[in-house]
Formats: structure tokens, sequence, C-alpha cells
């Protein structure tokens, strides 16, 4: 009886197969088997992690996965949590974002970590990626709520917006007013690092209030509680919602408000 191999299976059996490998080590490792396996691999990768945005260049990624819809890039190491990166070390994200915008129009998700992230790069972003759902910029830095207005105005598919401990300059109070009145995506929101300034309060209340699939949302310590009374109340369907802590006594209206406001928050599973 002839031995079968793996060339005797259709590239769409392979590719389909390959959609269940999730591991980019397993993927990595299935893609040496043999010319066949790296070729179909290559044209099915839709998702992408770069730990260090030096390693490779940006060119070389297109050239390797040409249908690309998710990636993550990491630019300076761990310790610059500690300030021991000095100024102008690197980590730009802005020679990633214009090699993609030609090659990944169709691009989902963007997921960076410790990059320098300018204005210049977040109006890019919202000017090539139009179908782009997912942005998270984590201790992320360079940028301000004029790239976040780019974004919020263009980008009318974000399902998730997140800015954990990145350090945004405050230009403009008003970037969540730039979220048209017909944009109703948002599933998670975080701005816990942005202060009180850097939030029009009424614009979040009228973004929370259209959006019936938010299902997260984090904000600072600095939101006053009748705030929170007001934004819980919009979105009883929240599942998590992180604000800050509160020593100030209560006046009888805010808690009666607030405790309403909760009670009516039937799926809240995490409060922080």
């Amino acid at each position: 009886m002839q031995k079968k191999t793996a060339y005797s299976f259709p590239d769409e059996i392979l590719e389909h197969v390959f959609s269940f490998i999730q591991s980019d080590k397993d993927r990595n490792a299935a893609s040496v088997v043999c010319k066949s396996w790296y070729e179909i691999e290559r044209w099915c990768r839709r998702k992408i992690f770069v730990g260090n945005c030096y390693a490779v260049s940006p060119t070389m990624v297109i050239r390797r996965f040409p249908d690309i819809r998710s990636i993550e890039l990491k630019g300076k190491p761990h310790f610059a949590d500690f300030n021991l990166v000095p100024d102008g070390w690197g980590g730009y994200v802005l020679p990633w974002i214009s090699k993609m915008a030609g090659a990944y129009p169709w691009l989902e998700e963007i997921r960076l970590k410790r990059m320098v992230v300018t204005d210049e790069s977040l109006e890019l972003v919202a000017k090539s990626f139009t179908n782009l759902q997912v942005l998270v910029l984590f201790s992320c830095e360079g940028f301000s709520t004029d790239g976040l207005a780019a974004i919020a105005a263009s980008c009318k598919n974000l399902r998730e917006l997140d800015l954990r401990d990145s350090e945004v300059d405050d230009l403009s109070g008003h970037w969540l007013n730039h979220f048209p009145d017909t944009y109703t995506s948002l599933v998670s929101l975080n701005i816990s690092c942005l202060g009180s300034d850097d939030v029009s309060f009424s614009a979040l209340e009228r973004l929370v209030g259209r959006c019936p699939n938010l299902r997260r949302l984090l904000l600072n310590r600095e939101v006053p509680l009748d705030k929170i009374a007001n934004l819980l109340s919009r979105a009883p369907q929240l599942i998590e919602f992180g604000t800050g802590t509160y020593a100030a006594e209560l006046r009888s209206d805010v808690y009666s408000n607030l405790a309403e406001a909760f009670c009516n928050c039937k799926e809240l599973k995490s409060l922080s």
C-alpha cells in the first residue's frame, strides 16, 4: 500500500487544521516541517507577537506574514517601569505603523507595551486601519488627548480601548466628544490613567449610555461619587467596574443614588 504523506492533504484542509493552533511556539514548529507547511502557515497566520521591536524589522514581518489581523509589540525592556532606561532610548512605534499602514489595511487589533506612541502615530492608525477593533496602549508614552481624539473620530468599529498605566498629555479634556453619536460598539474602556481634567464626564456619560454591549469600564480615583452613580445607571449591564477609593463622608442623596445604581447592576462580577 502506498504510504501517504502530508502533501496528500489539500491546502484548504491544512489551513483549517492550522487555524486551531493558537500557540506561536507550536505554529513556528509546524512551519519548519516542510516548505509546503511553511507556505500554508505564513498565509493563514492572523496574529503575531513581537517581544522586542528591535529584534526584527517590520519589513521582515510583513514579508513573512502577509495576512495579519492582530499584532502585539513590546518596546522598552521591563526595567523601564522603574525609570532605569535613559530618555531617548527608543521604542518608537511610528516606523512599524508606517509600514503596516500599506501592508495591513484590514488590521483589527494593535497591542503595544512600553512604546513611544506619538499623536502622529495615532492619527496614522486612525487613518489607515478603518476596521480597527482593539487598541491597547500599556505603559506607553509620547501621545496626548489629541491623538485619542483622532482614534475616537475615525475608528467606528472600536470595541476595546485600553490606556492602562500610560502617560497621556492633556491638551483637551473633550476628546471623548469625538466619538460619533452613531458609535455604539464599545465593549471595554480603560481610562484609569487619565485625570478628571482629561475626561469630559458629560461626554463619557453619553458614550456609556449608547453602548449596550459595554461590559468593562475602568476609571481613576478622581471620579466623583455622584458621577459614578450616573455612569452605572446608564450601564447596568457592566461585568467589571473599576474606580478609586474614597474616605470622605457621603451625602445621603449621593449614597441613595449610588446604592440604587449598584443594585441595578445585576451582572457585575468585579469591582475594583
